[in-house]
Order: C-alpha cells, then sequence, then structure tokens
C-alpha cells in the first residue's frame, strides 16, 4: 500500500512539474512575441505593459498595457488582452498547430476593463475622419436633436460621460460533427450598452489547414442570434437631445422616429409600421432588441440581394422581439437603386472594347511580315464551361435578369465565385451555376 502511495505521490508531483516547466516555456515564448509586437510598433505608437500572464484554464495574455499613438495626444488604457482556449492542452496543441498552418478547434480573443477618455484627441481624430465619408444613412441616430447632427466626444461629454470604459472578446469554434463554424462576438461599454452576437456558419467539410479555409470557405448562414441591451445610454441621449430640441420628452422621440424613417424612405429603405413601432419602443423603454434567424435551409448570405425583400424574411426564418414583446410585423422593402446612390456604390463604368483597326486596300510587297495585333473581345460560352477560364474577367447574367461583370475567382460544387469592382473597392460574390443564363468571357 505505501507503495502505490508513493507511486502516485510521484506522478502526482511530476505531472506538477511538467506543468510548471511547460508554463514557463509558453511564459518564455509569450514574451518573447509580444516584445516583437512592441519594437515593431514603434514607428506607430509607444507600448508599454506590465506583465504576460499564463493561465491553466487555457489562456495566455498580457497585463496592464498603455498605448500611445504618436499621432495624437492621447492613451489607452487596457486592463489585459488574451487568447483564450478550451484548456490548458488546447493551448499547447495550438501552438503546433499553427506551426503546422492548422486551424485550432477554437479559440478567442479578448479585451477587458479598456479606458479612453473623451477629452482625448483619438476619439475627435475619428469624428472627423467620420465626417469626411458621411452618408445619408449615417447619424441617423441624432435625428431631431435640435442644432446636433451628429455624436460624438464633445456631445457625449455634454451627456455626463467622462470616459469609455468597456470590454470586448470575440472567437470561433468548429463543430466537426455538424459541420458548423460558430462565431462569437460580446461587448460591452460601462453606462452604454452591450452587445451579444452569436452566427452560426455551415461548412461543407471541416478545413485541414488555414490555407484550405481562406480559399475555399463560403459562408452559408445557418443560424443568428443579436441581443441589444440598453445600458443606460437612451435614457441619457433623450434628455439631452429633448433639451436641445426645446421640446417634451414624448414630442422628441416621436418626431426623432419619424425623421428616422422617412430619411430611410428617402434613400430607399421602406420600413414597416411595426418596425417602426418597435424602434420608438426600444428608444423610450430601454431593455434589449432580441434579432433570430434559422433558416429552413443554409443560406449564402451574398445571395440574398437575389431576392425579393419579402421573401428574405422567410428565407432566414427571422424574428424579432424588444423587451420580450414579438414585433409580428416584419415587413421591410428597399429600392437598390437608390441606396446604392446613397452609398456612392455605382459600379464603375465598364470599359468598351477597342474598335478592330479599319484596313485599306493596298498593293502586296515583299515588305516584313508585322504581327497583328490582338484586341479582346467577349465571347459566349456555355456555363458548364467556366472552369476553364478561372482568372479571366467574365460577363454573367442570371435567371432574374441580373448582370454581373467581374473577375472569376474560382468555380467548385456548383457555385461560382467571382469579385465585382466597385469605386469604393471590390466584393467578392457567389452565384449558384443552375441560376445562370448567360456567360460571356473576355480574351
Amino acid at each position: 500500500m505505501r507503495k502505490l502511495v508513493s507511486i502516485v505521490i510521484f506522478l502526482v508531483v511530476a505531472a506538477a512539474l511538467l506543468a510548471v516547466a511547460t508554463g514557463g516555456y509558453l511564459w518564455y515564448g509569450a514574451k518573447q512575441q509580444v516584445d516583437q509586437i512592441v519594437a515593431m510598433a514603434k514607428p506607430f505608437a509607444e507600448i508599454s505593459y506590465g506583465s504576460v500572464a499564463i493561465s491553466p484554464s487555457g489562456s495566455v495574455g498580457v497585463r496592464r498595457l498603455r498605448v500611445m499613438p504618436k499621432f495624437v495626444n492621447d492613451s489607452i488604457m487596457i486592463g489585459a488582452i488574451q487568447l483564450n482556449f478550451p484548456n490548458f492542452l488546447a493551448l499547447l496543441h495550438a501552438r503546433w498547430q499553427l506551426s503546422q498552418n492548422q486551424l485550432p478547434e477554437a479559440l478567442s480573443l479578448s479585451f477587458q476593463d479598456v479606458e479612453l477618455s473623451l477629452s482625448g484627441g483619438i476619439l475627435g481624430a475619428a469624428t472627423a475622419n467620420a465626417e469626411k465619408t458621411r452618408s445619408p444613412f449615417d447619424h441617423l441616430d441624432a435625428l431631431g436633436c435640435g442644432p446636433v447632427t451628429a455624436f460624438g466626444a464633445a456631445e457625449w461629454r455634454e451627456m455626463g460621460y467622462t470616459q469609455f470604459v468597456g470590454a470586448m472578446e470575440i472567437g470561433y469554434r468548429i463543430d466537426p460533427k455538424n459541420n458548423m463554424l460558430e462565431l462569437r462576438m460580446e461587448s460591452s461599454s460601462q453606462n452604454w450598452a452591450a452587445l451579444h452576437l452569436d452566427i452560426g456558419l455551415g461548412l461543407t467539410r471541416p478545413p485541414e489547414s488555414l490555407a484550405e479555409f481562406a480559399v475555399s470557405f463560403t459562408p452559408k448562414l445557418a443560424k443568428l442570434n443579436f441581443v441589444l441591451r440598453d445600458d443606460g445610454f437612451n435614457q441619457r441621449r433623450n434628455a439631452y437631445c429633448a433639451a436641445k430640441a426645446g421640446k417634451p420628452l414624448p414630442d422628441y422621440l416621436a418626431d426623432h422616429v419619424q425623421q428616422v424613417a422617412e430619411r430611410l424612405r428617402a434613400n430607399g429603405v421602406l420600413l414597416s409600421p411595426g418596425l417602426v413601432a418597435a424602434y420608438q419602443r426600444y428608444l423610450g423603454e430601454g431593455g434589449t432588441v432580441m434579432i433570430t434567424a434559422n433558416p429552413p435551409a443554409l443560406i449564402n448570405p451574398a445571395e440574398l440581394h437575389e431576392y425579393a425583400p419579402a421573401d428574405i424574411v422567410k428565407l432566414l426564418g427571422l424574428r424579432m422581439k424588444v423587451n420580450e414583446a414579438e414585433v409580428t410585423d416584419l415587413t421591410v422593402d428597399w429600392d437598390a437603386a437608390k441606396i446604392t446612390k446613397a452609398l456612392n456604390l455605382a459600379s464603375e463604368p465598364e470599359p468598351e472594347p477597342e474598335p478592330e483597326p479599319k484596313t485599306t486596300p493596298a498593293t502586296v510587297s515583299p515588305s516584313p511580315v508585322v504581327a497583328e495585333k490582338i484586341y479582346q473581345t467577349y465571347h459566349p460560352i456555355p456555363v458548364g464551361e467556366l472552369s476553364r477560364h478561372v482568372g479571366k474577367v467574365v460577363k454573367l447574367r442570371t435567371t432574374n435578369g441580373t448582370p454581373y461583370r467581374g473577375t472569376l475567382d474560382a468555380v467548385m460544387e456548383g457555385m461560382i465565385r467571382v469579385t465585382v469592382r466597385k469605386s469604393g473597392g471590390s466584393a467578392m460574390l457567389s452565384l449558384r451555376a443552375s441560376e445562370i443564363t448567360e456567360v460571356a468571357v473576355l480574351y
């Protein structure tokens, strides 16, 4: 019996020593990486920190950070930044997985006790930059607020705030049994609001490497849970804007909601009376807004624009509650042309192919042969031959008559991925091959 006890004690001590040694190894490696990041950021910001910490629960992080950007006279204080894994063994295994270009099954990044002064230059610079790219859909929350047209650091200070104090965690988990990628975000701002977002995306199969995930991943929505909880901001904003507008609180709220609905309608978005009433109820009562989506079948969000607005609610299985009261009328309609114009997202004009050079009759002479210049034009092809033209510019038309022009990225599993150029950048679309009626390739 004493021998057995001695063996057990030996195993426990050995395991403890191994854990301490492993933790020390991880701590040293993490500290080296943090110091490298601090050195790389030096041209842009001064970063100092208190310590590097390894937790037996499966997290590694940095505590007591201070970030001082060099472009403004301000600083950000962060209590801790952590990488979180399901347990300590997963943390150990993740280091090897990443070295082998593999994707860990679960991972999250958290920011704790983030503090930012409302009197510093960071929020002031952000407000000034936002004004330069303003659209009709920006600053809707400030409509009806008297002379105030946008909320920024100055307005928040007038509402009684002195600093931004918050926390955030974003992460994912791969469920290989159900071929699901679950994305999650938790965010909270003290005396402002809290946000919870949980998205489930269906996978064809679990990715075996980071490269495979980046190339072949086509998101298909399986579920969505969105919860917005007011933590005092609505009450402060309402009192502030009612005073600025010189109106009683109920009159301000009614005026604000009406202006929001009219602004949206003028720019192509028509909300149902039920949605407008739900928005007014949340503003006046505070509480929570809950939106859930449980599609009857997996659907690619990039394809939703191909459906009528009334059908999208059914396709997504949308439900909405405000303070546990069901919103029964989720009808919404929109004018794509008006929205595109409001957001300045009009597609770049398509360059026309150069005309064929005109030739004039000439006598044949023994002059040297000159290579003929070749001009590219669009050639119609069957949809089934698209895979032979990856990387080329294509024109597509779908069953509902919508035209697309862009670079063909991939053709796989009945889906066609095209990158379409916009005035503000580019967008990658995934289209069903079965819904494409016309194809032309530029060559």
